[in-house]
């Protein structure tokens, strides 16, 4: 069980009860606001409301204006052009609106996917001859192409008009593409950058038909904006939280056949889709064609308005993801042994494992479990023959992408995140990489890059613990990255019951207070059940839910961690 540094926010309570008098919320609301930076008039109404005038222009994103000029060029000579995406959800979403709004504009479109597992990550240069051959003379790259240098010289020459949009963070050279949008550009004035790559998409839809009112075009694509936005773990702040909440609301009468199929056949009911159910369900099933195989199908599933095939193609998906899932368990159980079988990288800052069996489509997915389990940076290498492709994940604190940077003369490629990023090496070097990133040290070594932190907006009384209480953080939604589910703290609660649930992986208890009883869960928390024992006084941290079973109505605490109170005698 690690031990997690609990950090209760300040707030100044003068502030506080004003905001909860002005704007007729309630003090435990106001609170978190107060201590996510929301502090002033335009920022709490912003927020609260969250309306379409919080959304900027997208002419303010340096080379849009190229680019749409160049796209009307190429409807008016009735020229082809391709759209290049990432297989992920963002990239797939990406490809889906854009080809939608191209084709609805009269332009010839098609699009491509590079293969993960034959062609891995970003633009290739035997795709573009591939699209070249197939009479295109505009590329439109989707959440892909900003580092594409070398590449984008390629394109060019074989007479390839190349358009990138992109999110990820951009080395010092940029690509000389004919644009280049990506707000994350040293020299762009775009005032949000933490858009999602389906959200840049959506921007130059934006520039495109600025003739079209914004609430028409959010009614067409909000959906698969908001999808694309949450899989990628977008900051769900600014432009993010208006385009999210507005594609959560979408969910419900969507008009797009196979999000409304994948609907069906993964959620019970679509009017309680949030960010969970997107990350944790529907996410995934996407995410599987494009880790174990072909990302078209997912793209497909998307623009078809067949019914039937959309049907089909969800229940492919729901079928790849078990096989993803299986795939997964097995590979992380093989990267504990690996650990335990050389014990000299126990101490390494970032953990480096790799593995001639691995499926590289899914270690990512098993570099999340490690970091989660450690509390370290992980980065888990596929070997095939001579190169080795890898994925990381990282911890508060310690930017991947940097140290990725620092070491970039031992790799072939590599791309991404502050928090996750893709990487290949050859073989022979992978020691030597484990090392050189080992010895990179950031610049701000921060106390959160080794102890897990939870980080607590309030302590509360029992009595405060209730549906009405939920109903108003439910207020607060959606949450996500930088606008996380609130964390409540509550002291010396006694332990009723305590038990563990689906194999041992989850703990469940039954805490008192005051009189009063509270249902709780903590998720892969199993391992704490033989810390505690029925009657021990605890502190715990947790978030709060509702749960709704067979017609019972309660509040739930979702617990974060648990530690026994300190009893003064």
């Amino acid at each position: 069980m690690i031990q997690k540094k609990w950090v209760l926010k300040e707030f100044d309570r003068e502030e506080v009860i004003k905001i909860s008098k002005a704007y007729n919320i309630s003090p435990i609301i106001a609170i978190i606001l107060y201590n996510r930076g929301i502090r002033t008039e335009k920022e709490i109404k912003d927020f609260l409301s969250c309306d379409l005038s919080g959304m900027h222009d997208p002419y303010l994103m340096k080379d849009i204006d190229k680019a749409v000029e160049r796209i009307n060029i190429a409807r008016e000579n009735n020229e082809k052009i391709t759209i290049y995406g990432d297989y992920d959800v963002d990239g797939i979403t990406s490809i889906a609106i854009l080809y939608k709004h191209l084709t609805s504009m009269g332009i010839t479109v098609d699009y491509y996917v590079p293969d993960r597992i034959r062609e891995g990550y970003g633009v290739n240069r035997d795709a573009l001859d591939k699209i070249k051959e197939n009479g295109s003379s505009v590329v439109i790259t989707v959440d892909t192409g900003i580092t594409a240098v070398d590449e984008t010289d390629y394109a060019t020459s074989i007479g390839l008009d190349m358009i990138i949009t992109d999110h990820h963070e951009c080395k010092e050279q940029l690509p000389n593409s004919y644009a280049s949008i990506d707000p994350k550009q040293k020299n762009c004035g775009y005032p949000f950058k933490n858009l999602a790559g389906v959200g840049v998409a959506f921007k130059l839809i934006q520039a495109l038909d600025k003739e079209t009112p914004l609430e028409e075009l959010m009614e067409l694509y909000s959906d698969l904006v908001c999808l694309g936005t949450v899989a990628d773990i977008s900051p769900l702040v600014d432009e993010n939280r208006i385009l999210v909440t507005k594609g959560l609301n979408k969910f419900k009468t969507t008009k797009n056949v196979g999000l409304k199929a994948l609907l069906d056949v993964t959620t019970a009911n679509n009017s309680d889709i949030t960010t969970s159910t997107i990350g944790y369900i529907i996410a995934p099933r996407i995410n599987a064609s494009g880790r174990l195989g072909c990302a078209a199908r997912s793209v497909d599933l998307f623009l078809t308005d067949d019914e039937n095939k959309a049907v089909e193609l969800a229940e492919e998906l729901c079928k790849e993801n078990t096989i993803r899932q299986q795939t997964e368990q097995k590979m992380f159980a093989e990267a504990l042994e690996y650990i335990e079988e050389h014990p000299e990288i126990k101490e390494d800052k970032v953990l480096v494992i790799p593995h001639e069996n691995w499926h590289h489509g899914i270690v990512g997915i098993v570099s999340s479990k490690i970091t989660e389990k450690f509390y370290k940076p992980s980065i888990l290498f596929a070997i095939d023959g001579d190169e080795a492709k890898g994925s990381g994940r990282s911890v508060s604190g310690y930017n991947l992408f940097e140290a990725l940077e620092n070491c970039s003369e031992i790799l072939e490629k590599f791309g991404g995140h502050e928090l996750a990023a893709g990487l290949s090496v050859k073989t022979e070097n992978i020691d030597k990489f484990r090392k050189a990133i080992n010895e990179y040290t950031p610049e701000r070594k921060e106390e959160a890059m080794t102890v897990p932190m939870v980080n607590i907006d309030a302590v509360i009384k029992a009595s405060f613990i209730t549906s009405e209480t939920v109903d108003d953080i439910n207020r607060l939604q959606p949450f996500g990255v930088d606008n996380p589910t609130p964390v409540f703290a509550a002291r010396k609660m006694k332990i009723h019951r305590i038990s563990t649930m689906s194999e041992n992986k989850h703990l469940r208890m039954t805490l008192l207070k005051d009189g009063k009883y509270f249902d709780t869960v903590g998720f892969g928390m199993g391992e704490c059940y033989d810390c505690f024992k029925e009657g021990d006084l605890v502190d715990v941290a947790f978030g709060l839910s509702i749960n709704d079973y067979k017609g019972f109505h309660n509040v739930q605490l979702i617990l974060k961690d648990i530690k026994l109170s300190e009893v003064t005698r």
